[in-house]
Order: structure tokens, then sequence, then C-alpha cells
């Protein structure tokens, strides 16, 4: 019998942001951050914000080699910053 391949795993956090709402980050990606007001609800807009990141960074792969430009992905900047001007900073909270 064949075993099923495994997925990959990321490392989570999650905290009390002080404010009501429980913060959600994804250790593995850097930024990768959401919050909701339930332990469910961060889970739920955690798993979307580690989607749009993968989906960023996969298209920098994409794009070809990156420059750094002081010490900072140049390229992967711009493509995050792009996404956010398309897309909004953060997923609401109802």
């Amino acid at each position: 019998m064949e075993n099923p391949p495994s997925r990959p795993t990321l490392s989570i956090e999650l905290s009390d942001a002080g404010d009501g709402y429980i913060m959600a980050e994804c250790l593995d990606i850097p930024g990768c951050i959401s919050q909701g007001k339930t332990h469910q609800e961060a889970l739920a807009n955690l798993m979307d914000a580690i989607s749009v990141c993968l989906e960023v960074i996969a298209q920098d792969a994409a794009a070809g080699p990156m420059h750094h430009v002081a010490g900072i992905p140049r390229r992967t900047g711009g493509a995050f910053r792009e996404h956010i001007a398309e897309n909004g900073a953060s997923h609401p909270v109802e």
C-alpha cells in the first residue's frame, strides 16, 4: 500500500490583539497576519491570507530572479504592494 502524499505544514501563532480580536500569524511567511473575533474566525482569515501570500510568492518566482536593493527583495515588495492596492490589505471582519 502506498502512503498518501504528505501535506506541507506551516507554523501559526494565535495571540490576543488586545482590542477584542485574536491575531493569527503564519510564522513561516513573513508578514502573513490576520485577525478575527474568535479563534475560528482568525484561523479562517489567516487561511485566506496564506493563500494570497503564496499566490504572490508564486507569481514572483515565475517572474525570474529577484534583485535586492539595500537588502530588500525589490520585486517581491512591488508585487505585494500591487496586490494590496488592487485587493485591499485585509479581509473584513463581520
